[in-house]
């Protein structure tokens, strides 16, 4: 195999810097052709971890390697009640409160208006649970992706005006660039609470009751805020509602106790990690709570979703953004937009099975559209490689499945990726990025520009329509921003923790050490670990496109270890694989971890390996 050097300015870190150490390395061509680095912490960071929260030095330097001192208290010890923003500072807190509190006292009917991902339904979830709370029935409602398309649109708010003589709404997840829709809804008399976490285009704001979004450009509270998902916005504007309720004596004038919003963290947690938040600050410590709420079953919707799902063990972070978070997801995307958050707010044990089984079975219609359109769309990226970025379409494309096909040619090619297909005579899809790209800022600069009829998103991922006379406007634009405004992208180096042994990975101890560092996701990521001279003993290909390894080491040859290699089969690495070659591998690793029967099992995912 040929070989290639990499050469990278060693940084010292500091105590209030992740900056970490990079050595220099250089060896054979891995088999997706990224850079192998090896990570170094701050010795006294890594000392003052041991001293002060009396760990290990493998739980030091794991937390070292993803953290700086500031954050150090939000992962050895993620309480609410000292981690909790403060919701005033909520943009509008005080306006919403009080609109919820005219609503609930005069007993006016409500609906909760949300987008049709996994974070506008627990976000809409969370408001009718709450109100539930209070012998306040919600409507929710939730727009089909298909024919009303994303946010807020007239003809549904007359709807339910008309039918369900609805003149208060709650929107979460969408509306920040919902004008048009916000002045008709005031001139047929709907007030409009707006709970969004979106970027907002402009110093100018939707005329709706309480614009709650954190990312108005009049907005000078925490940064903490912007990090938060829909989910996590709408739990902190709910604890606002408690206090004011509280202090207001609303409860008892209702003559109902204070709902209890630690028991719907599950539905925070979920959204948080399918929103693909950075799992730093308050998130961390709503994911870290959260499953251990979604552990005890509580939502019955949730618990019959994980039977379906084949999750026996207590919940983890892999759960949410693998096993439950597609199957709420595949309703919007082949099916009825409104299972998701159905299915999440219900209290019949019976609609929530039949909810459940519903889901399941879409989802396995969405894998086999998803697996058929990728093909198709990863032929086209193949004759784009020289570009800083991917620009697919097709116009029969299905619209449900382009967002995840975006983010695994994203993954593939390391750089930002547009995925579209025909919809009224125009171009609509989904986006994703890479650090260093904020796509949302993007989409919106080619809004102002004209290429784009319409768009929005956040940094990581983004929605866009436009013409087909505005395709080589916008390519001209995007090559124009990425030659001027965004960094040259290669493919994301991978940052190797440590080199270890299966045995030291089996260890009891590292299964402790594994707790107490996770969970793992966006901006936190899985620690790699690197095990050298592994032979490779038996090969089997399951699911469409995985392999599971046999492997051992040198040192114990009779000792065999369980692989997994996810999305591999079809390329010539998975190919060599199946040969079951003689000559060692060097593999780099992450972990799952499972608890079945009060034992802990790892699962070992191979996300690289190289010939030596």
């Amino acid at each position: 195999m040929p070989v290639f050097f990499r050469i990278r300015i060693q940084m010292t870190p500091s105590l209030s810097s992740r900056a970490l150490q990079i050595h220099e390395n250089a060896g054979p061509l891995s088999h997706t052709g990224r850079d192998w680095l090896f990570l170094s912490a701050c010795e006294r960071y890594v000392s003052y971890l041991k001293e002060r929260y009396q760990v290990n030095d493998l739980t030091a330097r794991l937390v070292a390697h993803r953290s700086v001192i500031e954050e150090a208290e939000e992962i050895f010890a993620p309480f609410l009640r000292t981690h909790l923003p403060d919701p005033s500072h909520l943009p509008d807190l005080l306006k919403g409160v009080r609109h919820l509190e005219d609503v609930v006292r005069e007993k006016r009917p409500l609906a909760v208006w949300g987008d049709y991902d996994v974070d506008g339904a627990c976000a809409s979830a969370l408001i009718v649970k709450y109100c539930e709370g209070l012998n306040h029935p919600v409507i929710p409602y939730i727009p089909n992706r298909f024919q009303e398309g994303y946010g807020p649109n007239i003809e549904g708010f007359r709807m339910l005006r008309d039918v369900h003589h609805i003149q208060d709404l709650i929107v979460v997840d969408c509306g920040s660039t919902s004008f048009e829709v916000m002045i008709l809804a005031r001139e047929y008399g709907i007030r409009v609470t707006i709970i969004d976490h979106h970027q907002v285009p402009g110093v100018n704001h939707p005329e709706c009751v309480a614009f709650m979004n954190p990312k108005r450009l009049d907005y000078t509270g925490p940064e903490v805020l912007k990090t938060l998902c829909a989910g996590g916005l709408v739990f902190l504007y709910l604890v606002g509602v408690n206090r004011y309720f509280r202090d207001a004596g609303v409860f008892t004038d209702l003559n109902t106790v204070e709902p209890d919003l630690f028991s719907l963290l599950d539905l925070v947690a979920l959204s948080t990690v399918c929103d693909m938040m950075p799992l730093r600050g308050i998130n961390r410590v709503f994911v870290k709570q959260g499953l251990k709420v979604l552990g005890q079953r509580k939502n019955i919707g949730l618990a019959h979703l994980m039977d379906v799902s084949g999750i026996r063990e207590e919940p983890n972070a892999t759960h949410l953004g693998y096993a439950l978070g597609p199957r709420i997801n595949a309703g919007g995307r082949v099916g009825n937009s409104t299972l998701g958050v159905q299915l999440i707010s219900t209290n019949s044990t019976t609609k929530a099975l039949d909810i459940a089984q519903e889901l399941s079975v879409l989802n396995q219609e969405r894998q086999q559209i998803e697996r058929a359109t990728e093909q198709l769309a990863l032929a086209q990226a193949l004759k784009q490689e020289q570009k800083a970025y991917l620009f697919l379409w097709d116009k029969t494309w299905h619209e449900g499945v382009l967002g995840i096909i975006a983010g695994h040619l994203k993954e593939i090619f390391g750089k930002p990726t547009f995925v579209l297909s025909e919809k009224n005579g125009m171009l609509k899809g989904s986006s994703r990025s890479v650090s260093g790209v904020d796509i949302g800022q993007l989409i919106h600069k080619a809004c102002e520009h004209g290429v784009l009829v319409t768009g929005g998103g956040h940094p990581m991922a983004g929605g866009l329509t436009l013409r087909f006379d505005q395709i080589a406007p916008f390519r001209e634009f995007l090559e124009h921003y990425f030659e001027s405004c965004a960094p040259t992208k290669t493919l994301t180096p991978l940052n190797i923790d440590m080199i270890v042994s299966f045995a030291q990975l089996n260890h009891p101890d590292f299964l402790d050490v594994w707790e107490r560092v996770g969970p793992f996701g966006a901006d936190y990521p899985s620690p790699i670990f690197m095990v050298k001279r592994v032979f490779v003993r038996h090969v089997t290909s399951f699911g469409h496109n995985h392999l599971r390894l046999k492997v051992c080491s040198e040192e114990s040859p009779s000792v065999l270890y369980s692989v997994v290699c996810f999305r591999i089969t079809d390329k010539p690495s998975g190919r060599w694989l199946l040969s079951l070659p003689k000559e060692p591998i060097d593999m780099l690793l992450t972990v799952q971890m499972s608890r079945k029967w009060g034992k802990r099992y790892p699962n070992f995912i191979m996300e690289d390996f190289r010939c030596l």
